[in-house]
């Protein structure tokens, strides 16, 4: 020990030695701890994701019965035959599913909805996350009294049953398109109306009916 105390040398290379163990130390744990966060943002993301699927959903179900125009006999016989599917309502609330508590934002989480997509949005620490799934029917962020409203506004009639519109179809489909690419931000911890209302439009032919999915608070 003498000597090795006396071998300067030596002591540089212990202390190099120990100085390197520790930098590999701090490596190993930084690159741990940056594998494990990974992981956990991969998580969220993901929760994030099937959550908006979630919501896709259950938009979709409402909205899956009667997505074609079709003719108004065609729509009474449907009726009259008791198929109930064809006037759905349905609500959503983000904060009572289970995966929505699980996220580490669940207080922040950003709800947008437009004719076309919803979009989910939150920040966690210095990390941002995001999904976005888009719907297979039509979709409309305001409610029916607005809806009907709008199109009084713009068609002279408010579409429904008892005042069908008179114009032609592309251009409802454009209006409605209009109308659709506003964007509503909805409160996760409230019910979110979902509801297939329909619009009635006549022609030449008679009276026929497309119907929507209304998404409002």
């Amino acid at each position: 020990m003498r000597d090795f105390a006396r071998d300067d040398s030596a002591w540089a290379d212990f202390l190099i030695s120990k100085a390197a163990l520790i930098l590999a130390s701090v490596v190993f744990f930084a690159a741990l701890f940056n594998l494990i966060a990974s992981f956990k943002g991969l998580e969220t993301r993901e929760k994030l994701d099937f959550l908006a699927l979630d919501f896709k959903t259950a938009v979709d179900e409402v909205g899956s019965s009667n997505s074609q125009v079709e003719t108004q006999q065609g729509f009474q016989e449907k009726f009259q035959s008791g198929s109930q599917d064809e006037f759905r309502e349905s609500s959503y609330c983000f904060s009572e599913q289970e995966i929505f508590r699980d996220l580490p934002f669940a207080g922040d989480i950003k709800v947008r909805v437009s004719g076309e997509y919803v979009c989910l949005e939150a920040e966690s620490g210095e990390r941002s996350f995001r999904a976005v799934k888009p719907f297979a029917f039509r979709v409309l962020p305001l409610d029916e009294s607005i809806l009907h409203e709008k199109l009084s506004e713009e068609f002279g009639a408010p579409g429904n049953e008892e005042i069908p519109l008179t114009a032609d179809y592309s251009e409802i489909r454009a209006f409605l398109q209009a109308l659709g690419a506003e964007e509503a931000v909805l409160n996760p911890n409230e019910n979110i109306s979902l509801k297939k209302e329909f619009i009635y439009m006549k022609d030449e032919e008679g009276v026929s009916a497309f119907g929507c999915v209304l998404v409002y608070q």
